[in-house]
């Protein structure tokens, strides 16, 4: 078998294999020409003409970049060629129908035309469409068999890389079932023994310390044969081993912005193509084949945020992964690669700014200014606001809307963004923090996420949809054998469907009647539609922040500390700096004193 051995680049990915075949080098971000890897045909056909092509993948490798409107590739492109001087692995694909397929998923969920990552993921791992919330389970309790399970069960050897915990929604739809998609402590113990190689954040969901049974789960791991990562280091030193659990963060892996302005998260946190390489070397000589899933998680929370920085970042991370994974698909032929996303979210794209739109590609250029997240420069105005607190001797549970103190928010984003906020934008976002409600006759917006994504809309042109999910079909890039399977457009069960057939799975898991169907029988009723209010939420959390000092007010520093183990750790609808914002104001008016953030 020839040998997979791509070597890393601090900010960038050289593919040494791959470049020795073009008679090329490189590094940094280095695009694979689609032509080099060869057609592929549909399942169970036969090539002709002699070629070496197989007629069937023997492994796959599923890609999904969580969250991804159909924008965000497109800004994503033009994005790269700013700061990076190359284009994107998805564009090139895109742009070869010859050797990519090309589809879309309608991902619609039991209940709902709008899908959460849960339903969406089980759609694929399961194979049956179930509530917004749940996890191979049915609405009446049934428990379905996630596909790596039974793919473990035929001799393929299994694997999960993700940006996010690895607990969350996405990797569980392939390798768990929960009738609650919150409960990560229970998903956890899951994975012993189905899935071989494990990546990610989450560690608390996994240590007798931050569980609230204090079970040790990597005890367990450990010993059933698992090496247990917690580092970079760790991962590169763990060249060989077959079955790993890496666990390289608390919670989600940090936003790929942050991390690559940050020295010491370089050296310390992996980033997804190098997690997706190892997990390809662990996986790669499988006598019956592989499924590994990569997610792209952070760009769907960046979507929740409307954080335009981050979310093309966050695409990029995904991009690099994509390019490992071309690499791998060209050395190993019959490696079936499927590139995806489970939903829209907030639907970013660049609007035609100034007269003529002739003030649109400065805006663009704005972005490339960015050098931290909203969550990282939300928690520098807290920590600003609440120092500037303590010294007032006038500590209090939410800060004065003054001008001094809108001043420290402009400074903020000004180090931040390098936006130069004009004077009543750093007021806003003050009256916001402060508790006012956020006037904005759009209630998808009325939150703080909707408020920071319309406020530096007016500074890089990127608008928003709203700060939830959409019910967007999702693109479908295939590449290797057996990639004429996806062509078109599918139900997002049709992914469960070719994975079984690909590894011999016969099971198939049962299935429910669609629940509030769009389309009902007439019923006579005319009457007017009335406006929604209710806030929009994802597994029951606000998204914004209109009442998030009542929730704030249910979570005690205690339940922050141990990691909250029996609460759904994602950030996706709540930005976690504004929660910090008030557990710091509040702490600040008990305690007289300033009081130190948690670590991003």
């Amino acid at each position: 078998m020839p040998e997979f051995d791509p070597p890393f680049m601090s900010q960038g990915f050289s593919r040494r294999s791959a470049l020795r075949r073009l008679g090329a080098a490189a590094s940094g971000a280095v695009l694979l020409p689609v032509s080099a890897l060869l057609p592929g045909t549909a399942l169970g056909q036969t090539t002709t003409g002699g070629s070496s092509t197989p007629s069937r993948p023997k492994n796959i490798i599923f890609m999904v970049s969580d969250g991804m409107s159909l924008g965000v590739p497109v800004l994503a492109e033009q994005f790269s060629q700013m700061v990076r001087r190359t284009g994107t692995q998805w564009h090139q694909l895109i742009r070869q129908p010859a050797t990519t397929g090309q589809g879309f998923f309608d991902m619609s969920s039991l209940n709902s035309l709008v899908t959460d990552s849960a339903a969406a993921s089980t759609s694929w791992g399961g194979g049956s469409r179930v509530l917004n919330g749940a996890i191979n389970s049915l609405p009446d309790g049934t428990a379905m068999a996630p596909i790596l399970r039974l793919a473990k069960d035929c001799g393929v050897r299994t694997g999960l890389v993700t940006t996010a915990t690895v607990t969350h929604a996405t990797p569980a739809g392939f390798g768990a079932s929960v009738t609650r998609r919150g409960d990560e402590p229970d998903i956890a113990p899951q994975y012993k023994g189905v899935v071989d190689v494990i990546m990610g954040g989450g560690r608390p969901f996994f240590e007798a310390g931050t569980r609230v049974d204090k079970r040790d789960v990597t005890g367990e791991f450990r010993t059933d044969g698992y090496s247990v990562l917690h580092s970079r280091s760790d991962l590169l030193a763990a060249r060989g081993q077959s079955k790993m659990l890496g666990l390289f963060y608390g919670s989600h892996m940090p936003y790929t912005i942050d991390h690559r302005n940050d020295p010491k998260l370089l050296e310390s946190v992996p980033t997804l193509a190098e997690m997706t390489e190892h997990a390809l070397h662990a996986l790669k000589n499988a006598p019956q084949g592989f499924l590994l899933q990569v997610e792209g998680a952070r760009i769907d929370h960046a979507g929740h945020a409307n954080d335009a920085g981050s979310i093309l970042w966050e695409q990029l991370a995904f991009d690099d992964a994509v390019g490992v994974a071309l690499a791998f698909a060209m050395e190993y032929p019959d490696t079936l690669v499927v590139i995806t996303s489970d939903h829209g979210n907030s639907n970013p794209g660049l609007n035609g700014t100034g007269g003529s739109y002739a003030k649109s590609n400065d805006c663009f250029r704005a972005l490339g200014l960015a050098k931290a997240s909203y969550d990282k420069m939300g928690k520098s105005i807290v920590k600003e606001l609440v120092t500037a607190m303590a010294k007032s001797g006038k500590p209090a549970l939410k800060p004065e809307v003054t001008a001094e103190n809108a001043k420290l928010i402009q400074q903020c984003v000004l180090g931040g963004l390098g936006l130069e906020l004009v004077p009543e934008d750093g007021l806003a976002i003050l009256r916001a923090l402060s508790g006012e409600k956020v006037e904005c006759r759009a209630g998808q917006k009325a939150n703080m996420a909707g408020l920071m994504g319309d406020i530096m809309s007016n500074y890089n042109g990127i608008g928003w949809t709203g700060t939830s999910h959409t019910s967007d079909y999702t693109t479908i890039l295939t590449v290797g054998p057996g990639r004429e399977a996806l062509y078109g457009l599918h139900q997002n069960t049709d992914a469960f469907a070719l994975m079984a057939e690909v590894f011999g799975i016969t099971h198939r898991n049962p299935t429910a009647p669609i629940v509030n169907p769009v389309v009902t029988p007439a019923t006579g009723d005319n009457s007017p539609a009335r406006r929604i209010d209710s806030v929009a939420t994802e597994n029951g959390r606000p998204v914004g922040h209109p009442e998030f000092l009542a929730h704030l007010e249910e979570r005690s520093v205690t339940t922050s500390a141990r990691a909250r183990p029996k609460a759904d750790a994602s950030q996706e609808v709540i930005p976690n700096w504004l929660e910090e914002a008030h557990s710091a104001f509040a702490a600040i008016e008990q305690l007289g004193t300033s009081v130190a953030l948690e670590p991003a």
